[in-house]
């Protein structure tokens, strides 16, 4: 592994990743920098409480800063996320090291050895971390095996996003079914309601019925002992 692109340019790299990438270690970095650099948070989150930042606008703020040249926040961002993918590193310093003990002073893989390191660190680690670790520490695979590495990463990506959307179906799916239910124990209460007014109503004519069927009575035998 060498390094040769700035943080700047890996970070234009990973732009897709980047909402990823600072989730990872927004912790760490709202305790060691952000809550400790004041200048920081004026400049960024002038009118924002620190605790309610969301991951967008904390990777936004970030990645701006190292786009605008902040090497030394670039390095530490790459730090702490390398150190949260340790078993990563671990991989690709271990077989690295088949080829060169001093692994970091390696220029260049073959095909076939790119290839393999590739395949490997996806089957295990899947192709976003790879991809991902691959440009922080400019792991020096081939050009081709990188391009490989960053196909399948847009692909996880995207396919990331289909459970969501399928998710969020369901849940409108959940909520339908929840109202549809609720409206029919209302339209079910009501109608008890309105059965039981009508019956109350024919009660209350019957009764009426039998009142007015009463007083004529009594008016007739009245009249018939007036008469």
């Amino acid at each position: 592994m060498i390094k040769d692109d700035s943080y700047r340019i890996k970070f234009e790299k990973l732009q897709p990743w980047m909402v990823d990438i600072f989730r990872a270690v927004k912790k760490e970095l709202r305790n060691e920098h952000l809550l400790k650099t004041p200048a920081f948070a004026q400049k960024y989150f002038p009118k924002r409480g620190l605790d309610k930042l969301t991951n967008e606008e904390f990777a936004g703020a970030y990645a701006q800063e190292i786009a605008e040249g902040n090497e030394e926040l670039g390095e530490k961002v790459v730090t702490r996320w390398v150190m949260k993918h340790a078993e990563l590193y671990h991989f690709f310093a271990t077989e690295l090291s088949k080829i060169n003990a001093k692994f970091d002073e390696i220029e260049s893989l073959s095909q076939e050895t790119s290839a393999f390191l590739a395949s490997a660190s996806i089957s295990q680690f899947g192709a976003t971390a790879t991809y991902i670790f691959c440009v922080m520490n400019a792991v020096v695979l081939t050009e081709e095996a990188i391009q490989k590495i960053k196909e399948a990463a847009m692909l996880e990506k995207a396919q990331a996003v289909l459970p969501e959307e399928k998710h969020s179906f369901e849940t409108v799916d959940v909520v339908h079914e929840h109202y549809v239910k609720e409206m029919r124990k209302l339209s079910e209460k009501f109608e008890k309601r309105i059965q039981g007014i009508e019956r109350k109503y024919i009660q209350d004519v019957e009764g009426l019925k039998k009142q007015i069927s009463q007083l004529h009575k009594k008016l007739g035998e009245k009249m018939i002992a007036v008469g």
